[in-house]
């Protein structure tokens, strides 16, 4: 007679496999028909009191003989797959259940995946080969120390790769600055290197271990309108509050300024017989900069202009005149002009 361990064994693993031909269960089909397999593999499996699994491999008398290695290095494999995709169901469920970050979740998945095919592996070789696993670890840990020494670089960018994704300082579709200038739209971040898109539509490809060095400005995060601040000089005779007013005016009505700011403008140093200006105004995303500045300086070019304010110290006519010319320009005859070396006056 069956046991009842295999009676329940068989009765879940019909029980999921009719799970899994209902519509709405679609998404988890593949789990539901992995871990009904898995269950009946389990159920047939030739244990103490399970006559139908001692039948099927021949372990008493007579039977089929079937290959008994090669269902337990199936079950072994079934198990690490249905229990891999189960984490990664609850890493989307949980830590990224907007799933706005595939990639920082799929290098999640691929290290929780080789993990268990590696546990998976060292279990195929204890239970179903009875070999001993523990010379087979100490093998396996003289050539992770060699990959080790060998890999330095590598994994200290896989390291840095799962601290940027687990403190997530920014993420895919956030704009970021680097301490070295180097900005762009962040596109993914995988087990090696972070990949930006540049203004120009360039692919920029920096190591995990470089950013997790460096000093990261996200201009995306907080959320919210991004600050654009536009810096100009006025020569010192023009009145602050005059080109303040003149600013103000310029900005007002501009398109690109985020909806509910408003533009600010300030007066913020001297420099020699210049002042310093700021206009800031805020518009929606840190995508818009490029356009929003230039729309906005020329706005304040002919609003100056408009106003006879010149930008910077006004243009100074220079001319260099001759010391003959001098002369006759101060009304001093040429008689009377000092004799050059040549003889001339």
């Amino acid at each position: 007679m069956i046991g009842f361990t295999e009676i329940c064994l068989l009765s879940t693993a019909a029980v999921l496999l009719l799970l899994r031909a209902l519509p709405y269960l679609r998404p988890y089909r593949p789990l539901f028909g992995g871990g009904g397999v898995l269950l009946l593999i389990t159920a047939l499996f030739p244990r103490t009191g399970n006559p139908l699994g001692q039948f099927l491999f021949g372990t008493t008398g007579g039977g089929l003989r079937l290959p008994r290695e090669l269902f337990g290095i199936v079950w072994w494999i079934l198990g690490a797959w249905l229990f891999k995709s189960l984490l990664d169901l609850v890493l989307l469920r949980t830590f990224f259940p907007d799933n706005d970050e595939p990639h920082a979740r799929r290098l999640f998945a691929d290290l929780a995946s080789g993990l268990i095919y590696a546990l998976a592996f060292v279990g195929i070789v204890g239970t179903v080969f009875k070999e001993p696993v523990s010379t087979f670890l100490a093998t396996s840990g003289v050539l992770a120390i060699v990959l080790g020494l060998a890999l330095q670089n590598t994994l200290g960018d896989v390291l840095s790769g799962l601290a940027i994704n687990i403190e997530r300082p920014f993420g895919a579709g956030d704009w970021i600055t680097l301490a070295d200038q180097v900005s762009g739209q962040v596109m993914q971040v995988n087990w090696r290197a972070t990949r930006l898109k540049t203004w120009s539509h360039d692919m920029v490809v920096i190591p995990n271990s470089v950013i997790s060095k460096s000093i990261v400005t996200n201009h995306s995060r907080p959320k919210g309108p991004h600050r654009c601040i536009i810096s100009l000089r006025v020569d010192l005779e023009v009145a602050p509050s005059r080109v303040i007013e003149a600013l103000k005016a310029a900005a007002t009505g501009n398109p690109d300024i985020a909806h509910g700011t408003a533009p600010q403008a300030y007066a913020c140093a001297f420099t020699d017989s210049l002042v310093d200006y700021e206009l800031a105004f805020a518009i929606d995303s840190f995508a818009q900069t490029p356009g929003a500045k230039s729309e906005m300086i020329e706005r304040i070019a002919d609003a100056l202009r408009d106003l006879d304010i010149h930008i910077g110290k006004p243009a100074m006519d220079v001319r260099i005149v001759a010391q003959g010319d001098l002369a006759v320009a101060a009304g001093v005859p040429l008689s009377a002009a000092p004799l050059q070396p040549n003889g001339h006056r």
